[in-house]
């Protein structure tokens, strides 16, 4: 294909300067935000560098439609929505920027999950139920409930808290949410406001306190709208204040209608402002002093209104590494009241305000912890000090939402939404680090995991999440315990021995557990690709399937380690090409053979990579040998039961996202199946094939898992259980027993679905001496699966004959209290036995081409999955003995999925 330059995000670090706990090791600190969003972003680009119009709609739309065509089909792959098993962790929750509790029951709380759609809790956070899989976006950026009838509510979708808005001027449609969902029922049942549907992220929704119809919203891209008619229809009010404008938050006075505040920068340069309206938001003015116009891509303004005060609004700004501002005249004027030496450390990724709605001199600002102040903003207190799985709140802290009965006495309960869920402490002017606060992420399993792994002894599943750490769970437990601190990346369980695990921290620090994932130490000395600039934010790591002390990683340069149980070293074994490295994978039986995939789409393949300096060849170079996109190579899988298939999976919004080489990389060809039955234009994050049958093929895309059983040529969309979730990664688990998938998502935790394909084998002979006997099979189309109808197919009947008959039992051994087989040779059948118990007598007519055609109703419990029924047909044919009856040979099916 022919080479097109790429754009290339500058590499971003951390926007705010922190300090992890004291207990947190410096590998083991939270996320460099920016750097997990140029990763991000890196994968979703086209071979242009940008991302088409529409483009996550489109692939939504297409995966929808393979679901409507297959729904009235069998699941490929051998999956279904009754194979998947929801994994958790329950313990472990994944980023919450909005919550709202019904002001009618404070029992009633709702959380919405940044890429795992809307929770609802009926127990005031106790336990916590999704609203819906099939929403058109799962990314959750606020959550409103209407003051005057709160069976009215509105979820804005799409997460719009990412930095560099002057470099993504050029996506201008990144990968977005799906504009408004409003409820009336309590949130029942939901729907699409159609005049948002082209909202990329709405960051904020207000109802007017004198109004419900009057709405207010705040959109990146677009700067704030209203709405008068309860949302189906929008005005834009800010077009005229900034070009290409966006706005982070928007908030009426709980006192006054008339007035408003909100957040407003222009998309091309880092400057923030407050603007304010006093017509209910008609019309907007820049304040006038103080925060008109701050400098600083960290210059975030949050706004809140202090309610016991009217006028008073309060303003959290990263500039400065985080100071609050306050006006007292509706947001006109602006006074700073944190000491130019007192760093709270907000920034544009955590900025969370809260003011106290009976004292206007207690608020509390969310960061990287949570700090208090009671004095109006000039003297502030550390009140959590929280890490993973802590009673504290965790690190990176995003919104607050007091209980509905908070008086300032009585009830001074507030809750706190974090990068790891959510947290409330039951006195908020009492909390302090390590006291008064609780966890509330139980059963909350909106996890955001990059990459996992499984192996069947102790059924253990580990995964790299997103700011939870590395995290394993066992046993069927859903509850996960921490191996390794910061973001988690790429896992590898040693196949031969599960004690030894592999993962990563972000930028390629690899870290080994010798105790199947109860701990973990980092192996990182000598790996000189450690770090931001070397590696992608989460590098590829793999094992050799040949050899489990064969480790290698990929940075700038390929690396190797033949000693990574212990004393472990590095070496590097491909020169730096210029561009990060994506994807790597190692040929099972020929470990010389290894392919590596970089960011700019160039793949190369060595034949002797066991050697100390291996020679590279460039399967793909981006110019003269172009046979692939080039796009990010996120995936390499070397089909297991053909060394010779190699599969390539890509990012970006486009077509032809998984391409198939049959000669190991010479040659190329898309395997993206046809419409309807083809995979969407989206990135493709990982792929499997069937450790048995390399027809068999599952893909973890933007938009949910696909399954093909015809070597790719049809793909399914039918496998509901993990949803339309983005899926990072899908692979098997190692070990001895039946086949077990495993599959890591971006805001619904893990999953694993065990691979009972149905199968119908024969077995024993069919009647003696006969020349043509008849034969059964079943329809591939309708195999035996749990709760679908199996269909039996006959053939070579005799012509002529009106009917033939299918016997069906549950055993090939004994039937009516004698042994199988049983000969029929005194009924007239010479030569023929009777090879199944026959519990089930199916009649068919027989057709003019000699076949039939036999329906047979399938169990549906799980309890059934592998349980075998025997068949065998009885036809009529005259002449050929003296019943003038026979039988086919019999078969056995298998229940499945």
């Amino acid at each position: 294909m022919p080479m097109i330059t790429r754009l290339r995000l500058p590499l971003l670090l951390c926007a705010a300067a922190c300090t992890a706990p004291p207990r947190v090791s410096r590998e083991e600190l939270p996320e460099s935000p920016g750097g997990a969003f140029q990763w991000r972003v890196e994968r979703y680009l086209d071979e242009h560098g940008a991302i088409p119009d529409r483009a996550w709609q489109t692939a939504i739309d297409t995966r929808a439609r393979t679901v409507a065509a297959t729904a009235a089909l069998t699941d490929a792959g051998g999956i279904s929505p009754l194979a998947w098993t929801h994994r958790g962790p329950d313990n472990v929750a994944g980023r919450s920027r909005a919550l709202a509790i019904d002001p009618r029951n404070p029992q009633r709380i709702w959380v919405g999950a940044t890429s795992g759609g809307l929770w609802r809790s009926g127990d005031a956070g106790a336990t916590w139920s999704q609203v819906d899989d099939w929403w058109a976006n799962l990314s959750v950026g606020c959550v409103t409930i209407d003051p005057h009838s709160p069976d009215v509510m509105y979820v804005g979708t799409g997460e719009g808290h990412y930095s560099l808005a002057h470099l993504l001027r050029s996506f201008s449609h990144f990968v977005r949410g799906a504009g408004v969902m409003k409820s009336t029922d309590g949130g029942l049942t939901w729907a699409q406001l159609p005049a948002t549907a082209g909202w990329q992220h709405t960051t904020r929704i207000a109802v007017s306190p004198a109004n419900p119809a009057v709405l207010l919203a705040s959109r990146r891209p677009g700067g704030v709208a209203r709405s008068t008619d309860g949302g189906q229809t929008w005005t834009d009010v800010t077009g005229g204040l900034a070009v290409d404008p966006f706005s982070w938050q928007v908030a009426f006075d709980p006192n006054d209608a008339t007035r408003a505040v909100a957040h407003l920068a222009p998309g091309s340069v880092a400057t923030h402002h407050v603007i304010r309206s006093t017509d209910g938001g008609v019309t907007w003015q820049f304040a006038a002093s103080g925060l008109a116009s701050v400098s600083g891509e960290s210059s975030r303004i949050e706004l809140c209104y202090a309610r016991s005060s009217p006028g008073m609004v309060y303003a959290s700004c990263g500039a400065g590494s985080g100071k609050v501002w306050r006006s007292t005249d509706g947001g006109a004027n602006w006074t700073q009241r944190t000491p130019t030496g007192t760093n709270l450390g907000t920034s544009y990724y955590y900025n969370g305000l809260w003011v106290d709605p009976t004292d206007n001199s207690r608020l509390v600002v969310g960061a990287l912890h949570v700090w208090r102040s009671t004095d109006g903003g000039v003297s502030w207190t550390q009140t959590t000090n929280g890490y993973i799985m802590t009673v504290d709140p965790h690190l990176d802290v995003h919104a607050f939402c007091a209980d509905p009965g908070y008086d300032g006495a009585t009830n001074r309960r507030l809750y706190v939404a974090t990068d790891g869920g959510i947290h409330v402490a039951d006195d908020v002017l009492a909390a302090a680090p390590g006291t008064g606060w609780r966890d509330l992420d139980a059963t909350m399993r909106s996890t955001q995991f990059y990459a996992a792994a499984g192996h069947l002894t102790g059924d253990v599943v580990i995964g790299g999440t997103q700011d939870n750490g590395t995290l394993r769970v066992l046993g069927g437990s859903p509850t996960a315990n921490l191996v390794f601190g910061g973001d988690g990346g790429h896992v590898q369980i040693d196949p031969t021995n599960p004690q030894y695990t592999y993962g990563e921290y972000q930028y390629l620090g690899v870290h080994r557990s010798s105790n199947g994932g109860a701990s973990a130490v980092q192996i990182t000395s000598g790996l000189a690709d450690v770090g931001a600039g070397k590696s992608n934010f989460i590098a590829p790591l793999r094992l050799d399937p040949n050899d489990p002390q064969r480790l290698y990683a990929g940075g700038r340069s390929l690396w190797r380690t033949t000693n990574p149980r212990s004393g472990t070293t590095w070496t590097s074994i491909k020169p730096d090409a210029g561009s990060l490295i994506a994807s790597i994978a190692i040929t099972p039986g020929v470990p010389d053979r290894v392919f590596v995939g970089h960011n700019d789409g160039r793949l190369y393949r060595t034949v002797n990579g066991l050697a100390a300096a291996p020679t590279w060849t460039a399967l793909d170079d981006n110019a003269a040998n172009d046979p692939l996109p080039d796009r990010v190579p996120t995936r390499l899988v070397v089909d297991p039961t053909n060394v010779a298939i190699v599969y390539a999976c890509f990012g970006g919004f486009a077509a032809d996202n998984l391409w198939r080489s049959a000669d190991a990389g010479l040659t190329w060809l898309p395997v993206v199946g046809s419409a309807p039955f083809a995979l969407p234009p989206a990135p493709v994050y990982g792929m499997a094939v069937h450790p048995e049958d390399g027809n068999v093929l599952y893909a973890a895309t933007e938009v949910g898992v696909f399954a093909s059983d015809d070597f790719g040529a049809h793909w399914s969309a039918d496998n509901e259980g993990p949803a339309n979730v983005v899926c990072e990664e899908i692979t098997f688990a190692h070990g001895t027993g039946p086949r077990q998938l495993v599959l890591a998502t971006l805001g619904r935790g893990l999953w694993t679905a065990q691979v009972r394909r149905p199968a119908a084998v024969a077995y024993g002979s069919a009647c003696a001496g006969h020349a043509s006997p008849p034969q059964l099979g079943v329809d591939p189309l309708a195999p035996a699966r749990l709760g679908r109808t199996a269909t039996f197919v006959g053939s070579n009947l005799r012509v002529g004959q009106p009917f033939a008959f299918v016997a069906a039992g549950l055993s090939d051994q004994t039937w009516s209290g004698g042994a199988l087989p049983f000969p029929l040779d005194g009924y007239g059948m010479v030569g023929c036995a009777l090879q199944t118990s026959i519990e089930v007598a199916l009649m068919a007519p027989v057709t003019g081409t000699g076949e039939a055609r036999w329906d047979l109703a399938m169990p549906a419990g799980t309890q059934f999955l592998g349980l075998r029924i025997f068949a065998q047909i009885l036809a009529a044919d005259p002449g050929v003995n003296p019943a003038g009856l026979v039988t086919s040979r019999p078969i056995a099916m298998t229940l499945g999925f």
